[in-house]
């Protein structure tokens, strides 16, 4: 029954609160309803496409007083579709061409909706060690043109995905310190006359020549790469046939391309985390609603019951005693003969006669309040 009163205070605070919640709901709508129509412009950065004539890793070996060094050379990247990039062969950012010599190359990437592609070609490529061609791609025989050429493609959904690379040389072609190598592990015996260092005597130098092609024929994959890596370890022996050192020299990968047609999965990520939270905030107003329903206290309605009070003790000689009826006027019982005429049993009587008057009085009070 208290919760059925509400003042008219009570009442606004509880419209006031249940609109601004429902505002609230309405904001969290819209934004849930908004974010996921937000144009996809923000695509994340990466190299869709990407290609690099020639990287060169030489170790530190001080038995022929070669240096540490890492370097690139002829890079071009695209990152966003439709893009196109060729490298600047002018740039030489990590002082390449005072290690390599190059007669023609090319580097380029591309993409578009329907494909992306990177392609790295060169001719007659040097690696120097002082003064000596270390590495050498180019004509063995006089009038003859090598040329490596490297390419990787891939076609997006829903075509593809299709992807297909290739690494395309003559491995006739290569050599190290003027000796043809192949695919494979070659094992080469010099000396320090062929380095041109006179303290190496008889010595070994492995060469390995990798060619990686992924997909070397179509396939249904999203991502497509290949290049060509020269690979050479020695053993130096002193001119006494000491060992002076053993482990990797140089390696040249040639001709690197990557492309993928995989879609930036991480870019819907970030969007939908913005705005939602805040607006249920002001809910909590309802809180105070049950407080003031208490106040109307029904507490005294079983009071009445004590009305029948005019029996004060239980005297067996009063048989017919119809006085009874007159409990509400202010006058003595008649004398039960008990002896005394306004006894103990008299002033009893009257305190009970006022008790029950008070609380019925006091009962009604409360209903009019």
């Amino acid at each position: 029954m208290a919760s059925v009163f509400q003042s008219p205070r009570l009442r606004s605070a509880r419209a006031t609160a249940t609109a601004t919640a429902a505002a609230g709901a309405a904001t969290v709508v819209a934004a849930a309803l908004l974010l996921p129509g937000l144009p996809n412009a923000a695509a994340a950065p990466g190299d869709l496409a990407s290609a690099t004539l020639v990287q060169l890793t030489n170790q530190n070996v001080p038995a022929i007083g070669l240096d540490a060094y890492t370097g690139r050379y002829g890079t071009a990247s695209s990152t966003t579709v439709p893009d196109a990039d060729s490298a600047d062969f002018a740039a030489d950012p990590d002082g390449m061409l005072s290690r390599i010599t190059i007669a023609t190359r090319t580097t380029r990437t591309a993409t578009d909706p329907a494909r992306n592609f990177a392609q790295a070609q060169l001719t007659d490529l040097k690696v120097w060690f002082r003064s000596t061609a270390l590495v050498s791609y180019g004509p063995v025989v006089a009038g003859t043109v090598a040329s490596l050429d490297s390419y990787a493609e891939c076609e997006p959904p829903p075509v593809g995905p299709l992807a297909l690379a290739y690494n395309r040389t003559d491995a006739g072609q290569i050599t190290v310190l003027g000796r043809a190598v192949g695919l494979g592990t070659t094992r080469l015996d010099i000396t320090g006359t062929d380095l041109g260092v006179p303290t190496v005597g008889a010595s070994t130098l492995d060469v390995t020549v990798t060619r990686h092609e992924d997909p070397a024929s179509q396939a249904a994959q999203s991502t497509a790469e290949a290049w060509l890596d020269v690979d050479i370890t020695a053993t130096f022996n002193g001119l006494a046939g000491e060992q002076l050192y053993q482990g990797p020299v140089t390696h040249v990968r040639l001709g690197e391309v990557s492309v993928t047609c995989r879609a930036p999965s991480p870019s819907p990520t970030p969007t939908p985390t913005v705005t939602p939270t805040p607006s249920p905030s002001p809910t909590p107003t309802t809180s105070p609603s049950p407080s003031p329903s208490p106040s109307p206290s029904p507490s005294p309605s079983p009071t009445p019951t004590p009305t029948p009070s005019p029996s004060p003790s239980t005297p067996s000689r009063t048989p017919k005693p119809s006085p009874s009826s007159h409990t509400r006027q202010p006058v003595p019982l008649p004398d039960t003969g008990a002896g005394g005429g306004k006894g103990p049993l008299a002033v009893l009587a009257l305190g009970l006669v006022g008790a029950g008057t008070g609380l019925v009085l006091a009962a009604r009070r409360g209903r009019r309040a």
